[in-house]
């Protein structure tokens, strides 16, 4: 490390490793032990609260993972469930896609209804139905948590992991912090590459005076830390996260200046930012020159955290080539309009970050499955990386 970088570390760090075997961890027979392994015991993030704002409203997501697709809507009282997106008639599609809201919904095959809380409340011709109790007969339901406006659901049957045990220290660590932000954008893209290699992607920053130079060049770093090394990583039992560096040697370009007149930064702020009135999970290690944090929640969803901004990112696996990778961006409210110029200003640079981060991962996939190399070896600048893929092996070897 920098002499000037103090390297703060919390957790298990002395059993990563540096050289992974990735290569072989991407066939479609790895796929299906990872879907059982990994994935069935997991709690997903599949959505934010915020797209739920009102009883009765809903979304759809395809889960290509379990071969289903799911309704995530809020209850008339106000509790946002998960259901399979199936009428229990003839097994067809209830919702085809999309969101919306509705006061129940109903199947367009022969008009079964369903209330938002799952119950089937309407069957035509009843009497035409030997055996009916349609108390037994609602929508078959998913485990489904709501975590500080995070929907988390669960396809585990064996009940191994409350959302509490699976989110372990970090559950009470963001009190209050996603319903400071309200949504500015959401994106998707289906690319051919492998989950993990998405997830890796946006989890170091060894790469960013790289893919980044022409967008985000010195954001990061300065005279003090040209390596932009990490002041602070914590690897939880199953998490991890660290906090990315400010430059305070940037010079604003002109439009910076203009975008940034209010003193509330977006994107990254290079001159570092005061975290003193967030939750505890925000800049974790008190770093002094502190940019953002970035957090992989195991197994497929990153958080990138600021106090003015944070960015939700979900990574579907569809197969075991194809992932579905959803950007959500959040700002804080905007109150003038000087404000609206500061966040459309980000928004327009961020989308171009976030391509450049997506522009390896199709090329990756291909080299590694060409079979011209055994393993890859990670730096210490990737120590997140290093406990993606021990937690990886962890929950593939046990029973």
């Amino acid at each position: 490390m920098d002499e000037a970088v103090k390297t703060k570390l919390a957790g298990q760090v002395e059993t990563l490793n540096h050289r992974i075997p990735i290569p072989e961890r991407l066939s479609p027979e790895q796929f299906e032990l990872e879907r059982e392994k990994i994935f069935r015991p997991a709690w997903i993030p599949v959505a934010n609260a915020g797209d739920l704002p009102k009883p009765g409203s809903y979304l759809i997501k395809d889960f290509e993972l379990f071969n289903t697709s799911l309704i995530i809507v809020r209850g008339s009282d106000d509790v946002i469930r998960a259901f399979h997106n199936i009428c229990v008639h003839r097994g067809n599609k209830l919702i085809r896609s999309g969101v919306g809201c509705r006061r129940n919904f109903r199947c367009g095959f022969h008009g079964w209804v369903y209330s938002t809380e799952g119950e089937l409340i309407n069957v035509t011709d009843a009497q035409a139905v030997k055996d009916l109790d349609m108390s037994k007969m609602g929508l078959p339901p998913i485990k489904t948590e709501n975590w500080n406006g995070l929907i988390f659901v669960n396809f585990d049957d064996q009940d191994r992991f409350t959302l509490k045990n699976w989110m372990g220290d970090w559950y009470g660590q963001y009190d209050g912090y996603f319903t400071s932000h309200e949504k500015a954008a959401s994106n998707y893209v289906d690319l051919n590459c492998n989950w993990s290699l998405a997830v890796n992607s946006f989890c170091e920053g060894y790469h960013t005076m790289f893919i980044h130079a022409n967008t985000m060049g010195d954001y990061q770093g300065g005279k003090k830390n040209p390596q932009r090394r990490r002041p602070y990583f914590e690897m939880a039992e199953r998490h991890n996260r660290y906090s990315a560096p400010a430059n305070p040697d940037h010079k604003r370009s002109p439009a910076e200046k203009i975008a940034y007149a209010n003193d509330r930064p977006l994107i990254i702020p290079s001159f570092g930012m005061d975290s003193s009135d967030t939750p505890q999970g925000i800049n974790p290690g008190n770093s002094e020159n502190w940019a953002f944090d970035v957090q992989e929640f195991f197994p497929n969803f990153v958080l990138l955290s600021e106090k003015n901004w944070h960015i939700e990112l979900y990574f579907m696996p569809i197969d075991h080539q194809r992932t579905r990778i959803q950007v959500d961006v959040f700002h804080y409210p905007a109150k003038k309009p000087s404000d609206r110029i500061s966040q459309e200003f980000a928004l327009s640079r961020g989308r171009n970050v976030i391509l450049e981060d997506l522009n390896t991962l199709e090329a990756q996939q291909k080299g590694l499955m060409s079979g011209a190399i055994s393993h890859v070896h990670l730096t210490q600048q990737e120590m997140a990386l290093q406990h993606h893929w021990k937690v990886y092996s962890d929950m593939m070897e046990a029973n």
